[in-house]
């Protein structure tokens, strides 16, 4: 028996021993995979990112998560022991992992016959939280602890409950507790009454089940059940518990939505950051990103290229139905189309029509549509002038659109087709004011501005009337306007260029020639200049798109993005030098470091300061007296410039002013034709004209610079020469002081 018990013992302590450096090998192995306490201690929160414009004012609120974190001396005391006193009432007492917890949840459960309490304490929640996943196996619960213990002894309890509720989950969307009360009360955290704060602190549990907007009545319950561990742990006495249980809780009806302002602008900002912060998730790292762009002028500049779209797209006729309730929800297409409802665009069922007149369902209520009010729309690419009878493009059953304009004055509407965008800068810094990439971006995320080439017309002369003037010709250099054609290079096949009013008009100044958007002209001068020049003198004003090496650039057949056109055309305001563009000022990290300074980028040099000065004074004769005349509403000194592409594919307009410049675009992403006579003039033009008319006081008189070496002389209207011959008939024009003589001539 002796030997026998001997080892028996011997063979117990041997197991014992295996047994112990098994699961000290284990734990060992399950540590390796832990990550250090010092990740643990520097986590960084996921956090929206906030975008705000030159006025501080918030243009867009980024991230996956609404969270707004907070200090420890930011969250109320109340706050911290409610939390404290539903979840973990020994936090302060065990070290990461409460062994008494969690037996103490074991006979509750066993006594129960099901899992009704569980034995995690806080920082093993936020463990879980942070690292781990809410599986229930052994290895994890194992891990779990490990990390648990490991956090407790090198961080304070503080900074532990400080970061679990910053991180918890609330529901509603929102993401610690500041988000919490502000999604549920409309208040900050540092607002709420003693019962808001209970109602907080029961939700991390089960959100879903005690969120208050879902179910009152067990939030209710819940809420009333932390203010008693919060009696029975002393937080607050009975007296408080009595009267708080009983306080009427109101919660906000809707979640304050994430502000979503200039899309395209804060797309193109997110993209710009990934240049300079490759490795970042800068929608998700809680920056604040100070921006150039003016708040005011986008909403002025979106509303702008809006009404214009919507007046082009009734010049081309009714593109047809939005659906028909025979195969499409009418909350489908609610939800689809819910961006125009700032537009009173609203949607209605055709339930009959007739030639003149037809009625819809409009939520219930009949309304009815005559055609006098409607017959702009007429079938899209018809032949119509107007339309003369509403069963041309509609059936009952289908779902249009409707806009009321008065008491019974319901007219027909729809979302235009055809796109556009507005780019407006300060040509001084290269500041952009607003950039609007697109009809609206829900429609189409596309952004115009940046990542649409088109060709750009006449637009593109002043940039080879830069090169005449730079190569010693002058405003008042004559070429004769006469038909020419031109060898394209392929057999048998000849260009015949003409202008717009298909007519000629023998010697022109080039003055005259920009002043009208002469296409004869301008490809003579080409012709005379050389290709390669016009070319070499483009790049110049830091246009990097590829040109054909033909004539044709000179009237514009190279595809330019706006963003570019725009930029160029600050060289005319700055005596010659283009100013790079910029969005963003400066960068600052969730912990108020600034991470980076976005610098004013230097100028480049395109002309000569004489040159620019020549060239603003022709692009102002644009305007009062040319192709860009409509301009002439904005009392103030401005050059502008209009360009139309063959048959009407894109329209144009830049207009410039020493302190902003802003560029239009219209046309068809998939290249259809604007619609006939859709010139630069009558599709571009009043966009630039609805925003600038609307945010012109903003900005202070100003003069064009001049160069010191411009001198205006004295000029024959006849003969476009300098002259001191005393006559009414004549102007001053503006000669470069090194080349007053030098006035040459192109007369074929």
């Amino acid at each position: 028996m002796k030997k026998f018990f001997k080892y028996t013992i011997l063979l117990f302590l041997l197991v014992a021993i295996i047994v112990s450096a098994g699961t000290g090998i284990y734990l060992y192995r399950l540590n390796s995979e832990l990550p250090a306490v010092k990740d643990l201690k520097d986590f960084n929160y996921k956090q929206p990112t906030i975008i705000y414009d030159i006025n501080l004012k918030e243009i867009a609120e980024l991230g996956d998560e609404r969270r707004y974190p907070l200090k420890s001396e930011e969250i109320p005391e109340k706050l911290k022991q409610a939390v404290v006193a539903v979840e973990d009432s020994r936090f302060y007492k065990h070290g990461g992992v409460d062994l008494m917890g969690i037996m103490r949840a074991f006979i509750v459960n066993v006594k129960a016959g099901r899992v009704v309490e569980g034995g995690s304490t806080l920082t093993q929640q936020l463990v879980k939280i942070i690292y781990l996943t809410p599986e229930r196996k052994l290895k994890r619960k194992v891990k779990e602890a490990i990390l648990a213990y490991k956090l407790d002894n090198n961080m304070s309890k503080d900074e532990i409950l400080t970061l679990y509720l910053n991180l918890v989950y609330f529901g509603r969307g929102a993401y610690g507790v500041e988000a919490a009360a502000q999604n549920y009360f409309g208040k900050h955290v540092n607002e709420l009454n003693l019962s808001e704060i209970a109602m907080i602190a029961g939700l991390p549990k089960a959100p879903g089940l005690y969120a208050p907007h879902l179910n009152p009545d067990r939030a209710k319950k819940r809420m009333t059940h932390v203010l008693f561990r919060m009696f029975e742990e002393g937080y607050i006495t009975e007296a408080q518990y009595n009267e708080a249980k009983d306080v009427e809780i109101e919660i906000i009806k809707d979640v304050k939505p994430k502000l979503q302002n200039a899309a395209y602008f804060v797309d193109y900002v997110i993209k710009e950051m990934a240049k300079s912060f490759p490795d970042m998730d800068i929608k998700n790292a809680g920056l604040k990103i100070y921006t150039t762009l003016d708040l005011n002028l986008q909403t002025v500049a979106e509303t702008a290229v809006k009404e214009n779209l919507i007046r082009v797209s009734k010049r081309q006729g009714y593109f047809g139905p939005i659906g028909n309730a025979e195969s499409d929800k009418l909350e489908k297409l609610k939800s689809k189309y819910s961006y125009v409802k700032d537009l009173g665009f609203k949607i209605a069922k055709v339930t009959n029509v007739e030639r003149t007149k037809l009625k819809a369902d409009l939520n219930g209520q009949e309304i009815i549509l005559k055609i006098k009010k409607n017959n702009w729309a007429k079938p899209y690419e018809s032949n119509l002038w107007r339309l003369d009878d509403f069963r041309k493009i509609l059936k009952t059953s289908d779902f249009i659109f409707v806009k009321n304009y008065g008491k019974n004055d319901y007219r027909l509407e729809q979302i235009p087709e055809v796109e556009g965008a507005l780019l407006s800068v300060n040509p001084k810094d290269g500041s952009i004011f607003a950039m609007v990439g697109g009809f609206d971006f829900n429609k189409s995320m596309f952004n115009r501005v940046v990542q649409s080439k088109r060709q750009v017309g006449s637009l593109f002369k002043p940039i080879v009337y830069s090169t005449a003037i730079e190569n010693g010709y002058s405003a008042m250099s004559t070429i004769y306007d006469s038909p020419i054609i031109l060898d394209t290079g392929e057999e048998g096949e000849y260009w015949k260029p003409q202008n717009f009013e298909k007519s000629f008009y023998g010697y022109t100044t080039l003055k005259h020639a920009l002043t009208k958007s002469r296409n004869v002209v301008t490809i003579k001068l080409a012709q005379k200049l050389g290709v390669r020049k016009i070319i070499k003198q483009a790049k110049k004003f830091g246009i990097t798109s590829e040109f054909q090496k033909d004539l044709s650039i000179s009237i514009g057949s190279t595809a330019i993005s706006l963003m570019e056109m725009v930029r160029a055309y600050t060289a005319f305001t700055n005596l010659g030098e283009y100013q790079p563009l910029r969005a963003i000022i400066k960068v600052v990290a969730s912990s108020g470091e600034v991470l980076k300074e976005f610098e004013i980028p230097e100028r480049v040099e395109a002309l000569s300061p004489e040159t620019a000065e020549i060239m603003s004074n022709m692009l102002i004769n644009v305007v009062e007296n040319g192709t860009g005349r409509k301009a002439l509403k904005i009392k103030r000194v401005i050059g502008g410039k209009t360009g139309t592409t063959n048959d009407y594919k894109d329209a144009w307009f830049m207009g410039i002013m020493p302190n902003i410049i802003t560029g239009v675009w219209v046309g068809f992403d998939d290249f259809k034709t604007i619609g006939r006579l859709e010139t630069g003039s009558r599709a571009a033009l009043p966009a630039w004209l609805g925003y600038t008319e609307r945010i012109i006081d903003k900005f202070d008189y100003a003069l064009f610079p001049v160069s010191g070496k411009v001198t205006y002389y004295k000029v024959d209207n006849e003969t476009f020469k300098i002259s001191e011959a005393f006559n009414k008939n004549f102007k001053f024009e503006p000669f470069a002081d090194d080349n007053v003589n030098n006035i040459l001539t192109i007369d074929k």
